[in-house]
């Protein structure tokens, strides 16, 4: 037997399991269930969720945050920073690999509220307000979404064009000396890829609270882990070190209801490259509510593009895509892995190797199964790209970022003016005004101007640093210690 004959089996159960879920639900938009959790399995965490009599998940916990996450909030010319301890949302990710969920899973008194992707068009999401069931449990409501539909051009000449520019450009990338191919992806087992994620003006406006959006994020970057679970040499994931709230930039010209791909793509490299998004990356991803066009000649050229990236970008300036994604369907998790793997040096799936029909994640026909996997060509071509990367693009340097750095400096010997300038961005020559908030959060504002705007970053005070008269902050509590 041969080895493709003995995974044949495990691929048919995978597409009938997905079709038999599809067909509980059709003819019915949306469905309305109380999960429970039958188990709770190993010092791991991982849960059996039955959701209803006909579908029972077995999750796994997944690890798709950084521990410490950047959020940025931008509005007008304010940029406020802060770090976020994401211990709370990272506990309640989960994933099915079989049925390619993605779901925020919280318990709460003895009740369960699960939100997120079912699988490729069910989603599900708690109805607080609901009816309870006769044991106590929360309602939810299972629904369909439409996947956006893209027609990807083949090739795509402006975006090819635009990449020659810039190739023929001196470029030092995102991290000092990621152009210089000292190392070979080979050597790598593992590349945890640092992703930092902008919401747009439209899209963040369905997220009221910061940690709603992180939340959403983390489920949809999880999603995107899925289609890279079968990745060798290096095993690829994404890891999710910076979420960007976007109140107020536009990123290119828009009637509120389209944007040009092209001309967004060139803002967010502006946006990226003046400095607006803090931390280390190694990719910047763009979820947008808008629809995106490309446009040639000044004909609309396609409408149906649902997504844009550089090819072959990761780990330097130019590490930008985008793509759509509808508030709380989740419905961008597939072109979200699709511009990622253009990020990582993928061309699309149009060789005799592997040709546009078989419908891998690189192609837009409908493969099945396949949809969720990248074909034999895509690592590939991955590897290829990455062997050209320096040894520097695959540590997690988010580990080492300037706010994890400063937060435990001893605040018996450094004043919040002091505090403030060692953190000044190196080579700014702008000068730094501290203010120390006097209240009980323990909390420092750092100021200073940049491009002409005030950017604000919010750190935590050190141990021992004064917050109210007679009162010192230790363990984040101002108090008479």
């Amino acid at each position: 037997m041969s080895a493709m004959q003995g995974i044949e089996p495990k691929m048919h159960l995978v597409i009938y399991l997905l079709q038999a879920i599809l067909s509980c639900y059709a003819g019915a938009k949306e469905d309305y269930v109380y999960p429970r959790i039958l188990q709770q399995r190993s010092a791991e965490g991982n849960l059996v969720l039955k959701v209803n009599e006909k579908l029972t998940l077995n999750l796994e916990r997944s690890k798709v945050l950084a521990d410490s996450l950047l959020f940025v909030t931008n509005d007008e010319d304010l940029h406020e920073v802060e770090m976020v301890d994401t211990a709370h949302i990272q506990e309640n990710i989960y994933h099915d690999t079989r049925y390619q969920s993605s779901l925020m899973v919280r318990q709460k008194e003895g009740n369960v509220e699960v939100e997120g992707i079912v699988n490729d068009n069910l989603r599900i999401k708690p109805i607080p307000e609901g009816e309870r069931s006769a044991e106590g449990q929360m309602i939810h409501k299972i629904f369909q979404v439409d996947t956006l539909e893209e027609n990807i051009i083949k090739p795509e000449p402006g975006l090819l064009r635009l990449r020659e520019r810039y190739d023929r450009k001196n470029s030092n990338g995102s991290r000092k000396g990621s152009d210089v191919p000292e190392s070979r992806a080979a050597r790598v087992d593992k590349f945890p890829v640092e992703l930092h994620v902008l919401s747009d003006k439209v899209h963040q406006k369905g997220f009221k609270k910061n940690d709603e959006l992180i939340a959403y994020l983390a489920v949809l970057t999880n999603a995107v882990n899925l289609r890279y679970l079968d990745t060798v040499s290096p095993k690829i994931s994404f890891l999710l070190v910076g979420v960007t709230r976007v109140r107020s930039h536009d990123f290119a010209t828009s009637d509120g209801r389209d944007i040009n791909a092209l001309d967004s793509l060139r803002g967010l490299e502006a946006y990226r490259n003046k400095g607006s998004i803090p931390g280390n990356h190694d990719i910047v991803y763009l979820a947008t509510g808008l629809d995106i066009f490309l446009i040639n000649d000044g004909r609309i050229m396609n409408k149906g593009v649902a997504g844009i990236a550089n090819v072959g970008a990761a780990c330097s300036t130019l590490a930008v895509a985008q793509g759509e994604d509808t508030p709380h369907a989740y419905n961008g998790a597939q072109t979200m892995a699709h511009e990622l793997a253009h990020s990582l040096g993928s061309p699309h799936d149009e060789t005799p190797e592997c040709p546009w029909s078989h419908g891998y994640l690189m192609s837009s026909v409908d493969g099945g199964s396949r949809n969720y996997q990248l074909s034999k060509c895509t690592e590939k071509a991955i590897r290829k790209y990455l062997a050209t990367r320096s040894q520097e693009c695959f540590r997690i340097l988010s580990e080492q970022n300037y706010l994890r750095n400063h937060k435990r400096l001893p605040g018996q010997s450094v004043t919040a003016q002091h505090f403030c300038q060692q953190l000044t961005p190196k080579g700014s020559k702008q000068k730094i005004k501290a203010v120390a908030r006097k209240t009980h959060d323990c909390h420092l504002n750092c100021c200073y101007m940049k491009f002409g705007s005030s950017s604000c970053i919010k750190y935590n005070m050190p141990d021992g640093m004064t917050c109210m008269r007679g009162k010192t902050c230790k363990r984040g509590v101002c108090s008479s210690h």
